[in-house]
This record gives structure tokens, sequence and C-alpha cells, in this order.
């Protein structure tokens, strides 16, 4: 950890404590809403860091009525504040257990007392952002094929944790757009990934019984979360990251320190590839392109799709993107500037799925394609011109290969 993540987070961390403080001072409970009939259960688990309890819990607040949720909370026997905080909350089921279970155990235990229809696993040190629990559930209930989602992960510097991630052929993790720019284009586009992390999961109640919810044979933790997605893939489900879906999240909290943290993965590890051989089997080795890694699970035709940048709406991109996606194709759509032209946001036009980038001239075009070698299954352009350019670029490479 750098030292500016590190003084972001004690930032955070004293802003928290004393927010705390004046909560447990001021003698007032925090009423959570609890629906008669929840259709989503949040479950969350604590060991300790009762600062950031809190402030999930109050991000979750103004939002539970509007989707009818639940909280239900295991404490992991807390040896903080935790305990106060609890007997300060209303409207929320509350298990406390006598020892550290581990997170697999306590999750089960919260999905055993929820009731709602879906189920959030959600790690304590987050706060959720906008509607990422109403686009989440919207999206379950509307895609019956759907096991479960997850969205993008921003960490509390301003970088992203994560877009969705993948596993190397080895049965490491990969966190796509670790570091990187959470608004970039590249992570605006809706795709299946191989798993989304318990920081922010949601899925359906009657599939995870039916799966046996988490492992507990990884307690206390690690690779619990990509074992179940793993788990649902095998099973015929899909795991979709949503970028629609955003949340803050500290990291590691509750870990006591990055040598633990090191050790549960590096003992974990084992039994996950052992568990999972055959299907990291088919995965890509290490140090496959991420944009390769990300979509790993897509194996519709690739095209990219050059249309000539316009300074207003274009219909003619939302009908060949809408026929290319007809044919069963993956589109990324990179507009060309050929002039003076004021770039336009096409984004709000086309489908979920479609990745918009910026685009920009031919030369940046160029520089695209070369940071994406052997992508893509396909080109398409509006412009002849550009088509001609483009294959002259592609020869010129051939002969000097």
């Amino acid at each position: 950890m750098s030292s500016a993540t590190a003084d972001v987070k004690e930032a955070a961390t004293v802003q928290a404590r004393e927010r705390l403080k004046y909560f447990l001072e001021s003698n007032t409970l925090l009423e959570l809403p609890r629906p008669a009939a929840p259709r989503l259960s949040i479950l969350l688990v604590l060991y300790n860091r009762a600062e950031l309890t809190l402030a999930c819990l109050r991000s979750l607040q103004p939002r539970l009525a509007a989707v009818g949720a639940e909280v239900v909370l295991v404490d992991n026997a807390s040896h903080d504040e935790t305990g106060a905080l609890l007997d300060r909350l209303s409207g929320a089921t509350v298990i406390r257990n006598p020892t550290n279970r581990g997170f697999p155990i306590a999750v089960n235990q919260a999905a055993e007392a929820a009731s709602g229809e879906f189920l959030l696993l959600l790690n304590n040190d987050t706060e959720v952002l906008g509607d990422s629990l109403g686009v989440a559930l919207r999206f379950l209930g509307a895609n019956p094929n759907v096991g479960a989602v997850g969205g993008r992960i921003i960490l509390l510097d301003g970088t992203l944790q994560e877009a969705g991630c993948a596993f190397w052929r080895n049965g490491h993790a990969f966190q796509y757009g670790r570091g990187d720019n959470p608004t970039a284009a590249e992570y605006l586009f809706q795709r299946d990934v191989d798993y989304c992390s318990a920081a922010f999961l949601m899925t359906r109640r009657t599939l995870f019984t039916q799966m046996g919810g988490l492992d507990t044979a990884f307690s206390p933790g690690y690779f619990e979360d990509g074992d179940y997605c793993i788990r649902l893939w095998r099973a015929g489900w899909r795991v979709v990251y949503l970028p629609q879906v955003s949340i803050l999240h500290y990291e590691n909290a509750s870990t006591a320190s990055s040598q633990d943290t090191h050790r549960l993965y590096q003992r974990n590890h084992p039994y996950f590839t052992q568990k999972h051989a055959d299907w990291l089997a088919q995965q890509c080795p290490f140090g496959t392109p991420p944009w390769i890694m990300r979509s790993s699970h897509d194996d519709r035709f690739w095209v990219l799709y050059l249309p000539k940048q316009t300074d207003g709406p274009a219909l003619e991109w939302r009908r060949v993107v809408h026929e290319l996606r007809c044919r069963n194709c993956f589109v990324t759509v990179y507009p060309i500037r050929v002039g003076p032209a004021a770039v336009y946001d096409e984004g709000r036009e086309l489908p979920a799925d479609v990745e918009l980038l910026p685009g920009g001239n031919l030369d940046m075009l160029f520089r695209f394609l070369a940071e994406r070698r052997d992508y893509y299954d396909g080109v398409l352009a509006d412009d002849r011109d550009v088509l001609a350019q483009l294959e002259q670029w592609l020869q010129q490479g051939e002969q000097t290969r």
C-alpha cells in the first residue's frame, strides 16, 4: 500500500471514528426500515471497525425502503464498539457469534436468517453509491438466466479496485482496471465476467441455498466469492458486471496485516485450484492481455465499428449496432474524427453491453489497434477512405513483422 493510500485511509478512519463517537454519545437509535415481506436481504459480516459499519449503514439507510430491503448483521465476536453500535440499531436482524467464525460461515448464517428473494453480500467497509441496489435488483429480476451481479468497486483514493474479475489458468485472480480511472470508457459497459467480489455481490436466495452457500472450507476467507461464482457458471448461470452499480471500498479493513492476507491467500489457493482444475484449464494463461481476460466467457464474434464522428445524434450508429448485435456480435464503437466535428456522446443511445470509446483520429486508431492486437474478429467502417487507410496500415504492419 502506497503512503498516499495509507494517508487517505487514515483520514477516513479519523473522520469515521469521530462520527461514531458522536452517535454513541447522542443516545439515539439508528432506525432501519424492516419490510414485512422484503425483496432484498443485505448481509453484513462484522469484525471490529464499528466506525466503518456505521458509515455503511448510513449509506444504506435512505435507500432501503425504496427497494424493500432488510439488513441482517452477523458479528464475529468484535472487541471494539461494534457491540454498542448494534445495541443502538432498530429494524435490523442481529446475530452475535461468541467467536470469530470467519466470513463464509457468517455469510451462510446471515443467509439462513434472511427472508428476501435476493441476497446482497456486502462488506461493512463499503458505502453504496446512487441507485446501485435498485439497478442490481431490476437487472436480476429481468434476466432469469443470471445468477449473480456486481459492479464497479472504487477505492478511497478515487481509483478503481476492480470492474469485474477473472481467473488466470493458474487460479490467481485478476482485478480488471485496478488503479485506473473508474469513469474510463472501457469500464462503463455491461459484460459477463468470471466473478464479482463479495464486497458487493447480489444473488438469488433460493439459488444461494441450492448451491450450498459459500464453501466454508475457505474460512476465514479468500477465494470463497470466486468459488461461488464459478459454481454458478458450472451450473449454467451467468455472472454479470454492471457499471451502473458502484460502491466505495475501504478494502481489507478487518484484516490484521498484509502478512495475514498473504497467508490466507496462499493457504486457500491450492484448494481452489484443485477444486476447479478442469474449469481453470479452459482459462487464459497468465499474461493474456487484460481486454481479452475481461470477457473470457464471451464467445460472440468481436467487431470493431468505426463510425464517422458527427456533431449531433447519429441514428445510423444505432442501426448498425443493432444489426451487429442481432448477428451475435460483441461491438466496440470507436468514432473516427475526420474533421473539426464536436465530440458527441452516443452512450445513452446504445445498448448497455456495447463498449463505446472516445475514439479519435486515424493515428490514435492505429495506436489503439496496436494495443489490442488480435482482439477483434472483424472491423466495420462507415467511410471507405478510413477502410483504405486501415488496410494500408495493416499491410505495412505485416511487412515489418
